[in-house]
């Protein structure tokens, strides 16, 4: 869900207009009829990602296609992994797998793919130390599963982790034996996107020559990327266990990226996790969409606001996030995607709203089908 975006990149300007609504922030509105299949939106790539542990090999570094996919080569989706690599001779850095020479290729070109596998390379062997001993139960949080939590209590929390972070002998002891899981490391690999991301484009010899392209320029793409919804508050009400999650990764990134990328820390991971939930795209096996091989944040994407009865449809193509009209779509009208499985009967889909995404749908959908069940 989109607040309050200073600009609005890569909307086709012929046919849709952002406007502020009561119930959603800001949407994206069609400014003249528009007919089916027409093209309204593209996100070129995400300003963060991760493509899960266990799909990496399967996975093109580069475009997100899948070799298990049903699209795939024979050779290829019968062995359901890629054998083009990446992993220079000398360099400490995680294996990057491709589906062509085109996408390796184009994956060098940019600085910010090398550095990522090395940090990943990193990160890996840091997650195996702090495994070695017995795992750590200090507890960061100011609360237990009891408490109200309010926003006091969450600054609190973030209070207690950057004390710990000012002293590098307690933040080592702590880490030594932190055993982070998977899936923290997941997210941690997903923070540490950004923070590329955040370094590689946000320089001033860079910010000359992008031309203010959202996607390229630290400035302008978090900027933009800090106008999406919070949601940090109603998502650790709803699992308040995650925050311990985060302070961990928080920490453990602290204690393990190079010195160059700290300043990075402070001004990312909290803002980026208060906007995760809510904000994120899977991203799918492109085919049934059965597997979903990891995720990301899309920021312009996140102009459309939800509905059980959508008009626009999403296609990935590579990296990026094309939006186009599912059917004929009248002037004045919201253009709007589903944020969940639309087959679904609309108490799940309403439950799953209420709990990934923090508000109640009232589409016309929604009520139609709410008034047949009370009946």
């Amino acid at each position: 869900m989109w607040t309050s975006p200073p600009n609005s990149p890569n909307v086709e300007p012929d046919f849709v207009e952002l406007r502020t609504t009561q119930y959603g922030g800001r949407s994206l509105f069609a400014t003249r009829d528009i007919p089916p299949g027409t093209r309204v939106h593209s996100s070129p790539r995400p300003f963060a990602h991760v493509i899960y542990k266990d799909y990496r090999r399967e996975v093109c570094v580069e475009c997100f296609a899948y070799a298990a996919s049903d699209s795939a080569p024979p050779e290829v989706a019968q062995s359901r992994v890629w054998s083009i690599k990446w992993n220079p001779e000398g360099l400490q850095a995680s294996t990057a797998w491709f589906c062509s020479e085109n996408c390796k290729v184009a994956w060098e070109k940019d600085e910010a793919g090398p550095l990522q596998m090395q940090l990943d390379a990193t990160l890996t062997k840091a997650q195996i130390a702090s495994r070695r001993k017995s795992p750590n139960s200090t507890s960061l949080l100011p609360f237990s599963s009891a408490v109200e939590i309010t926003q006091e209590t969450l600054d609190q929390a973030w209070k207690n982790v950057h004390e710990l972070v000012a002293s590098k002998a307690r933040l080592a002891t702590y880490c030594a034996t932190l055993n982070l899981e998977d899936v923290e490391l997941d997210i941690a690999r997903l923070l540490v996107s950004a923070i590329v991301h955040r370094h590689v484009s946000g320089r001033p010899s860079d910010i000359a020559v992008i031309d203010f392209d959202p996607h390229r320029n630290d400035i302008v793409s978090w900027s933009h990327f800090l106008h999406l919804q919070n949601n940090e508050l109603a998502n650790v009400r709803e699992r308040w266990h995650i925050l311990s999650s985060h302070l961990r990764i928080y920490a453990f990134l602290c204690n393990t990226l190079p010195k160059h990328l700290l300043q990075h820390i402070p001004t990312t991971v909290r803002d980026l996790l208060a906007r995760d939930t809510g904000n994120s795209f899977g991203i799918w096996d492109g085919d049934r969409r059965d597997e979903m091989l990891g995720w990301g944040i899309w920021i312009s994407a996140s102009y459309f606001n939800h509905s059980c009865s959508p008009n626009i449809r999403k296609i990935r193509q590579g990296r990026t996030l094309y939006f186009e009209t599912s059917r004929t779509v009248s002037a004045g009208e919201e253009l709007s995607i589903s944020y969940v499985d639309m087959d679904q009967p609309v108490e799940q889909r309403q439950k799953d709203l209420e709990s990934s995404w923090f508000f109640r749908c009232g589409c016309v959908r929604c009520k139609l089908e709410s008034n047949v069940a009370a009946n």
